[in-house]
Formats: structure tokens, sequence, C-alpha cells
């Protein structure tokens, strides 16, 4: 293969009456026979009840020992009023780091993607929850898929996009996980890259401790193996710690060498990158690399975990 593969709606990537469907539900294909991704974007909250309806016999039933694996995505834009009229007089680029969370596309089974982008009220945004409408402000649907504990949410920069879910959207991920640290820890050594590995404190002089500081020491230790266990192993206490993501890995890096030699895949053009996913005026092409994006976050973290040897439910 010369070129990487194409992706594209089967319904073809032109914009017209994109704009005028209420509920849009495309396919979305990866090269001639890769993958076939049913995509639903909803209009509010009360539209993703079809959605979640249709994907409940995936999860139900499902042990927290074999958790169902999801890829999610997380889309940032201007706070509002600017993502909404004035997107051009913002200051900043959209997907800067301070900037709110507007969009979210999940992944479920490699075959069910939902793109989702709440309608928020053209007040003025100073932090926190983000002023969402009557419509869309409660996500009940949404807020009890991604806190199952029998769902593990696969993300790139998982543990700032689940702080950042919890504090603008009222939405918590009870199993988030940062999917470049399954990629290398499955990976790693075929990809030619390392884990992060955390700074070491220094040893202790145990020799002259005292008896107490000793035994604080030993619990110390204790505490750590057990938080390394926790997080290595798909146990049932609460939430384990999210890992930091690894960079320098792509989206499109990770699936060439998860997913097989033919998975490549095209990096996003400079439209897709300069998006403003709080708009409403985005481009059909806008929504396809996100749902894209979905599905590998998905098909790569299933892929990990299958090699590392961890329990799916997939």
């Amino acid at each position: 293969m010369k070129g990487p593969v194409e992706v594209t709606f089967l319904d073809g990537d032109d914009d017209n009456r994109w704009y005028w469907c209420p509920r849009k539900e495309p396919v979305l294909r990866i090269g001639d026979d890769l993958a076939l991704v049913d995509v639903t974007f909803p209009v509010d909250d009360m539209h993703t009840k079809p959605w979640f309806r249709g994907i409940a016999p995936l999860y139900r039933g499902h042990r927290l020992r074999a958790p169902l694996v999801v890829g999610l995505v997380a889309l940032r834009g201007h706070a509002p009023p600017d993502g909404w009229w004035c997107a051009r007089r913002a200051r900043c680029h959209p997907r800067d780091a301070g900037n709110p969370i507007r969009c979210v596309a999940i992944c479920v089974g490699g075959s069910h993607t939902l793109v989702y982008q709440p309608d928020c009220d053209e007040r003025k945004y100073t932090g926190g929850v983000l002023p969402f409408r009557q419509v869309s402000s409660k996500m009940e649907r949404l807020r009890a898929f991604l806190a199952n504990r029998r769902v593990t949410i696969a993300c790139v920069g998982a543990r700032e996009a689940a702080k950042k879910l919890s504090e603008e959207w009222e939405v918590d991920l009870a199993r988030p996980a940062e999917l470049t640290d399954l990629f290398v820890r499955a990976f790693g050594k075929v990809a030619g890259v390392d884990a992060v590995k955390p700074p070491k404190e220094p040893e202790p002089n145990r020799r002259w401790m005292t008896i107490s500081a000793l035994l604080r020491a030993e619990a110390k230790d204790k505490a750590g193996a057990a938080a390394a266990e926790d997080y290595h192993s798909y146990s049932k206490r609460g939430k384990r710690p999210v890992a930091e993501a690894v960079k320098g890995l792509s989206l499109e890096r990770m699936a060439h060498v998860a997913l097989g030699r033919e998975m490549r895949l095209a990096p996003w053009p400079p439209e897709v990158i300069d998006a403003e996913w709080g708009s409403y005026y985005l481009k059909k092409s806008q929504w396809k690399y996100a749902a894209r994006d979905a599905y590998l976050c998905f098909e790569i973290a299933a892929r990990c975990l299958q090699m590392l040897g961890a329990p799916v439910g997939n």
C-alpha cells in the first residue's frame, strides 16, 4: 500500500443537507474492508436514548473483572458565548488546554459510535460547570454509562479528560484508562517506546531510624506496592489510579503497530485540528475524524488488554 487508507462516510463527505437533518446516523468506512462503524450524532440528550438502549445488551451482566472496553475522545472548544457566535474573536486556539470540553465521541464494540455535543446557553461562562440548556442539562444516560464500574474508558490523556468532564459536565468516569500507557506496556518493545517511570524518592537510611519511623517506612512501602498492584490488575476495589500520558504517541502510530500495517492512517488535516467543537457549524469531515478517533481508541485498547492478558468483556 503506497498511501494511507481512506476514511469516508458511505453517504459521501459533502456537507449538503448535513445541518438540516435532526438526527444523523451515517456509516463510517475505514479502507475497503477494515472497519464499518455506525455513527450517531444526536441533537440533544433526548436523542441519545435510542443509542444507549441499543448498546445496553453489550454491557449488561458484565463482571467487574471482565469490563466492557469503550473508546472515548474529548474535544475542546471555546467557552460560551465565544464558542457560539464569536469564535473569530476568541483570543486562544480552540484546543488550548484551558478551554472546556464541548464534545465527546464514544465507541462501543468497534461498531457503535456516539458523537455528542451538548448545547450550551449563551451566557457568560467563568469556569466550572458549563451552562447547558434545559433540554440537555441532565445527561442521565451518558452519566450512568460512564459511571458504570463495569465499563473501562480508554482515552488519550485520560487523567485530564476525567478531571475536566467531572468539573465541566458533572460526568464521572468510573474506570478511565490511559491509552498510551496501555500501548507502551503491550507494544512498547515493538514500537521502541519506554513507559513513563515516576521519580524515585531517596532511600532513607534505616540503620539510624527509630522503631516508630521504621514502622512508618514499612507501611509506606506496603501501601505503594498495593497501589501498583491495584493499577496493573483489574480488581473490585473502587477507583484505580490513572497513569500519565506518554508523549510522542499519536493514534495513527499506535494503530499502525497495534492493529496491523494495513491500518495506515493519515493525521488530522489542518481544518480539523483548528475545529471549534463548541460551534454548531462544523463540517462533515470534522465529525468524521472525531468518530474515527473514538473507534481507534476502542480497537487499540481492546488489542492492548488482550496482549497484556487482562480479561475483556467485549
